[in-house]
């Protein structure tokens, strides 16, 4: 079973929840719950995930960290296709899009400047206007966007979704966060080819900067050197 696990605010929901409630309640395979108002966003994924438990939750389902702003326009049995990636030995996170390595300024996305990122995403709020955002090829990465993130129910356990001191802010730095926290602790990432259309322009609040600021001195001793060989790292398990 897949199980999506959305953060949303009830007075600001965008278009797309809609239709990704009807994307997951349209297939057995899929299951989706939102959390409301959460006090971050690590508290509403495991609000959510309380809530899978009581189905049950087994090691191996998947959960997917998604955003309330995603339109999946992968057919579902495409998505479970890709998914499985998930299950495979030492997967942790398979994602949309990501970098081999995470860039000094803290953007995953300028490490297309060097050749090194992957995935591709349409952005925009309609089919009519979206605009293609191609980053690279499928593949191996270090860290991941956190608009679409799944991993078996069984290796977020190991990998914990407990925010982190260093971490002030509940909202901001997450994704990168957990992937990097994946990839220390011994599982590899993957971008995975599936198709969504994302609302939102990307554009970066305060509270991003802060976290990236003590995201990096946090991880100084490593972030720097942590790279994957984008060569040799194309393709999936």
């Amino acid at each position: 079973m897949i199980y999506f696990s959305v953060c949303t605010r009830q007075d600001k929901q965008p278009k797309s929840l809609d239709k990704l409630v009807k994307y997951c309640n349209s297939d057995e395979a899929l299951r989706i719950q939102v959390a409301y108002d959460a006090k971050s966003i690590y508290e509403g994924h495991k609000e959510n995930i309380e809530l899978f438990k009581r189905m049950p939750l087994e090691a191996n389902d998947i959960i997917v960290l998604c955003h309330d702003d995603l339109e999946i326009l992968s057919k579902p049995e495409d998505l479970v296709e890709n998914l499985r990636v998930a299950r495979k030995p030492n997967v942790g996170f398979v994602g949309l899009a990501g970098s081999c390595y995470l860039p000094r300024d803290g953007g995953w996305w300028n490490a297309r400047n060097t050749g090194d990122a992957r995935g591709f995403v349409f952005q925009g709020s309609n089919h009519e206007t979206m605009t293609p955002n191609y980053f690279g090829k499928s593949g191996q990465v270090v860290v991941l966007d956190g608009c679409f993130m799944a991993i078996t129910y069984g290796n977020l356990q190991k990998i914990g979704l407990e925010q982190p001191e260093y971490l002030e802010t509940g909202w901001d730095f997450y994704d990168i966060h957990l992937t990097y926290k994946a990839h220390l602790d011994g599982f590899s990432n993957y971008v995975v080819p599936i198709i969504a259309m994302h609302e939102s322009p990307g554009m970066m609040r305060d509270g991003w900067f802060a976290a990236k600021e003590k995201f990096q001195r946090h991880h100084a001793s490593t972030i720097h050197h942590a790279k994957l060989p984008t060569d040799k790292t194309h393709g999936l398990p």
